[in-house]
């Protein structure tokens, strides 16, 4: 039985078939769907003999899982045998499909064949052959050194005989395909960008030969097509096109014309793609519906250019149903010895016939039988399998694998690699890594997600993408694209950048497609790398610059999965692995957003619910927790999980932690309701308010009441909060309701008495003696920080961004001189600013190697004299404050809520001066005092702080605030009625949004384009009520439409007037809560 064991373990029965798959060879079974293909390529090349020649379309529909893709994989390795040329169609850039299709085509010729050659070497081999040239243009393609263009001319002198006008019209065109052979690599970064469409280099171009930029990307795809035709007919196959209709249709239905449009642009293309190729057949396998639906989209008939429909069955036929299951089992028998009393064991034959008499789909026969592999590898022992119909009993519990150490395996970690400037060290790590996430979770019957790569490709588009694929919504598909770029050449890194755009298709607004460019360092300079990179970055394309700690974490589990598949216990490495899910906790995968995004039938306990909007004739039957679809980013209220076993003190759990008041805490706070018929309750995790949440809304949108409510919310979940109040708008958030609202539930009136008893607000009123004044230090506290270099680095940066303008630091030579003093004080422990100032007047030798250095300081000690002297800001009449008085008090009882209210700053400058100031005090502050329960640092108007498009003083100590703060437990809620005011940095990093009403047309435009990023669609944005957002998280799927609640404290419709606040003030500063107070 270990033999059967060992067999079994290295049985691959994966279903998930990739576009990519499609180059990769697999052995028929005889199946009813494959004895269409070699009659179908027969046809390709009686109909397709002269450049003419267009033969009628095919179309192939069928269910999911009944083997599609299966067929076209099939279709290629047939026309390449019968000397066919093939090209697949990979249709995401829609807003312009002969982009898509010029990739496409570049994509496919780089392939390489079964010979070894790439499609394009053969293809150019054919031509030669025809004119009588092979052995010359083969010996000059290997000769070193040679200039290509005397290669190219030895072929288009035989082109001209051919076809005069076509050899000259496509001249370049061949000119690029030749030159995609050359040995130096920055001529082929050419040609592939100018096979684009791309003119990356005019001067470069021109020395190349090359007689114009590049044409229309229509004209270079009627090139492509004319070159393959002199030496062959081509099969261009498009498929898996179903989720993207779907994407469409229900871009209709949400009144979105410009994603709804996408259908008649690809049927549009189908339409013209086979008069633009010459000798050429298009074949389309998809859904039934999806063939329904395009051609109900097309402008003109389809059936003009296509042939009726040919319905693909399932595993009807014992015999294929058979080879199928065989065909797996097979290599591994093979590779153990094991001797199988049948090819189809232990799968019985009465399994077989049950599984054809039910006309199983052969994704669903695949997915029966790793379940079953996975079953006795689990229990230890291989049992009979007699049924793929009836459910198997429940698996015995097995004890989880104990031999993967990944602590150890990390500190073994080589990624050396991460130095080199080519792409391919990081590009074949995060396919592995990306491979490796999929297996993290269990198979789901509605759910796949597939690892696509791009193989044998010199250069990739993509490095590969991460493929959701919802059964239950027609196929609709994600597509997390992700490319490594670590070239530093700008022409190669721009070449590169496009084609990732275009293949990804979020330039194109596509609905669910998303790009990850992952890069150590900065960009490469120029003019054209900025705008290309600021158009990626508004497309929604996200950059990484991964981290040594999850290089090394990748590079583990990689060795570990090898390791594992050398031992034969890939099964064992599986379990593990989606026992301990270590991907999901590395920063890069957070940041990607990919934290498990896919919405799992799991257990409340595992995370959190949003019940989805019931179906019409649901099963009532079923549990709740397998009603509701389960997200990581959200829980239901009043429900956390349970708390472990194990006692950490007198009557307290692990897992568990008391607010103030002494009950347990919950793990998530309520937001709203979803606008469906039932309208179910939805939570946020307090997990994810440490990476921080963004409230975009215009005004009257109910903005500030849903910011109030969410500070108010955590504070009863016992997290205090800096509330920074630019506006008077929330200064009352310690003052009860005079009367009861109308539209309180019986829920808040419990919550705003419990608000009253458990959490404390004051209002502090920096620049205003009379109220509760609040003195901050213009420079961090250099003596208390730790000597780790880099935070010690961050420090000074941040006190030269502060002190600079004061300073009139406007030069290199100024701010180079101020940074050399700041690195001395800090060296000597610090101090105040005085004491800097007397340092920066009398500048000791040596602390700068500038000329003139003490003449500099001495200026600067001037004119910070000068600054002191007009900024009642920078006259601390007061100890500094302790941020800890922000946010704790003395009564342990109680949350304390700090409210800096700045209507006695007069100016912009004035205020974001303070709120610099403020940042960087946390911002040390926070390292040395780290809290795992989560504090929170809120910014009402964050555009004025943590501006897009202007310089603030406060801008740079923000950014390095939210991408620090998290790791430390301070959670950032940013609110801006303007979508694109705030700094993308800051956005960017998160999680949590809500998106409320816009009324001007430029504002509903960024607001939608900003949800279209994250997978979601708003045509309804400016005519939302007050109170009505659209609200994503980690793992929320698409943006959900919810009724957020009242606020449970005051919140009339004008704001107290700055003597009001003083007031306030006044009266919540007791004694000891002063600055002053020690």
């Amino acid at each position: 039985m270990t033999d059967a064991l060992d067999a079994l373990r290295r049985v691959d029965f994966d279903w998930v078939r990739t576009l990519d798959s499609i180059w990769v060879d697999t052995a028929p079974t005889g199946s009813p769907n494959e004895r269409l293909v070699p009659g179908l390529v027969a046809d390709l090349h009686a109909k397709a003999r002269k450049p003419a020649d267009r033969a009628i379309g095919r179309v192939f529909v069928g269910p999911a899982g009944v083997g599609k893709t299966h067929l076209v994989g099939q279709l290629r390795r047939e026309a390449w045998r019968s000397g066919a040329w093939f090209v697949p169609l990979d249709v995401l850039g829609l807003t312009d499909f002969w982009r898509s299709a010029a990739l496409s085509f570049v994509t496919a010729l780089l392939q390489k064949m079964p010979d070894g050659r790439r499609q394009a070497d053969a293809v150019l081999a054919g031509v030669a052959r025809r004119f009588g040239v092979e052995t010359q243009v083969e010996a000059a393609f290997n000769t070193p050194n040679i200039d290509a263009r005397r290669i190219v001319d030895v072929l288009v002198t035989a082109l001209m005989r051919v076809d005069a006008a076509r050899a000259l019209k496509h001249l370049d065109v061949f000119r690029a395909l030749c030159l995609l052979r050359s040995q130096d690599f920055g001529v082929v970064g050419l040609a592939h960008a100018w096979l684009q469409g791309y003119d990356a280099d005019p001067v470069e171009r021109a020395a190349l030969g090359f007689k114009t930029p590049p044409p229309a990307p229509v004209e270079l795809v009627r090139g492509m097509g004319w070159i393959m035709a002199l030496s062959g007919p081509t099969l261009v196959a498009v498929d898996q096109i179903d989720g993207i209709i779907e994407s469409s249709r229900l871009a209709a239905e949400d009144g979105l014309d410009a994603e709804a449009g996408l259908a008649e642009v690809l049927a549009a293309g189908l339409l013209e793609v086979n008069i633009v190729c010459d000798r050429s057949m298009t074949v389309v396998t998809c859904l039934e519906e999806s063939w329904a639906r395009l051609t109900a989209r097309s402008l003109a008939p389809m059936l003009g250019r296509f042939g009726e429909p040919t319905v693909l069955l399932g595993m009807n036929e014992q015999a294929a149903a058979a080879a199928l299951v065989a065909g797996r089992l097979a290599p591994a028998y093979a590779e153990t010895g094991f001797e199988a009393p049948s090819p189809t064991w232990p799968f019985s034959a009465r399994a077989i016939a049950e599984a054809a008499a039910a006309n199983m789909m052969p994704r669903t026969l695949l997915m029966r039988c790793d379940a079953v592999r996975r079953r006795c590898l689990a229990e230890g022992a291989v049992t009979i399998c007699d049924s793929f119909v009836k459910a198997a009993d429940a698996a015995v519990p097995v004890a989880p694998p104990t031999e993967f150490n990944l602590a150890e395996a990390c500190k073994a970690a080589d990624i050396s690699g991460i130095r080199s400037d080519e792409d391919r060290w990081l590009g074949q790590v995060l396919r592995d890594v990306f491979d490796l996430y999929t297996l993290e979770d269990d198979p789901d019957d509605t759910l796949d997600v597939a690892s696509r790569g791009e193989p044998d490709q010199r250069i990739p588009p993509l490095h590969g993408r991460l493929i959701f694929i919802h059964h239950d919504e027609n196929d609709r598909e994600r597509h997390v694209c992700y490319r490594a770029l670590q070239h530093q050449n700008a022409i190669a890194f721009q070449a590169r950048l496009r084609a990732a755009l275009t293949a990804s298709g979020i330039s194109a607004r596509i609905p669910d497609r998303e790009l990850l460019l992952v890069r150590r360092g900065p960009m490469p300079g120029g003019s054209k790398t900025k705008q290309l990179v600021a158009a990626f970055t508004a497309a929604g394309g996200r950059s990484i610059d991964p981290s040594d700690e999850d290089l090394r974490t990748f590079v583990a589990l990689r060795d570990l999965h090898a390791w594992a598949q050398a031992e034969g216990i890939s099964d064992r490495f599986e379990r593990w692995i989606r026992l301990e899910q270590p991907l999901v906790k590395t920063a890069f995968f957070r940041d990607a957003g990919l934290a498990h995004a896919a919405a799992r039938a799991e257990a409340p306990a595992s995370g959190g619910t949003i019940p989805a909007p019931r179906n019409d004739g649901e099963d009532t039957a079923l549990p709740t927790a397998q009603k509701k679809a389960t997200l990581e980013g959200a829980a239901p209220a009043g429900n956390p999980a349970p708390a472990r076993a194990e006692a950490d003190g007198p009557g307290r759990a692990l897992g568990t932690e008391e607010t103030a008041s002494g009950s347990a805490a919950p793990d998530a706070i309520p937001v709203g309701h979803r606008i469906t018929p039932d309208a179910p309750e939805v939570s946020l995790l307090l997990r994810l308010l440490p990476r921080h949440t963004a409230i975009i809304a215009g005004s009257g949108s109910g903005k500030t009441v849903l910011l109030r409510r969410l500070v108010e919310e955590a504070a009863l979940a016992g997290i205090p909060a800096i509330v920074i109040d630019p506006n008077n708008d929330l200064s009352r958030l310690g003052d009860a309701w005079p009367a009861r609202p109308n539209g309180f539930s019986p829920e808040d009136d419990r919550k705003a008495a419990l608000y009253a008893e458990r959490v404390e607000v004051v209002v502090w009123t920096p620049g205003v003696h009379a109220g509760n004044p609040l003195f901050l230090s213009v420079l961090p506290d250099f003596a208390d920080l730790s000597a780790d270099r880099d935070e010690r680095q961050q420090a000074i940066e941040m006190a030269a961004e502060t002190l600079g303008p004061l300073a009139g630091a406007k030069t290199n030579l100024l701010r180079g001189v101020l940074a050399g003093a700041l690195h001395h004080f800090a060296d000597r422990g610090g101090g105040k600013l005085n004491d800097f100032i007397a340092l920066l007047a009398d500048l000791p030798d040596g602390i700068s190697p500038i000329g003139n250095a003490a003449k500099l300081g001495l200026g600067m000690a001037d004119q910070l004299h000068a600054a002191i002297a007009t900024n009642p800001l920078l006259k601390v009449d007061g100890p500094v404050l302790d941020p800890r008085q922000l946010f704790f008090g003395r009564d342990p009882a109680r949350t304390r809520i700090s409210v800096i209210n700045l209507s006695g700053l007069a100016s912009d400058a004035a205020r974001e001066d303070f709120v610099n100031r403020l940042q960087m005090t946390l911002f040390g502050w926070i390292k040395k005092n780290p809290s795992p329960r989560g504090m929170l640092y809120v910014v009402d108007e964050a555009q004025t702080f943590l501006p897009a498009q202007k310089a603030s003083p406060s801008l740079g100590s923000g950014i390095k605030l939210v991408a620090q703060g998290r790791k430390y437990g301070l959670g950032m809620i940013v609110a801006t009625q303007v979508p694109r005011g705030i700094h993308n940095q800051v956005v960017s990093n998160c999680t949590t949004q809500f998106f409320g009403r816009q009324s001007a047309p430029a504002t509903i435009a960024a607001a939608q384009e900003i949800l279209a990023a994250n997978g979601g669609a708003a045509a309804d944005i400016g005519k939302l009520g007050a109170g009505e957002f659209y609200f994503a998280t980690e793992g929320s799927g698409r943006p959900a439409k919810l009724r957020t609640p009242l606020c449970l404290s005051y919140h009339p419709a004008n704001p107290p007037t700055p003597e009001e606040v003083v007031r306030q003030a006044k009266r919540s500063a007791e004694p000891d809560t002063r600055a002053g107070a020690s």
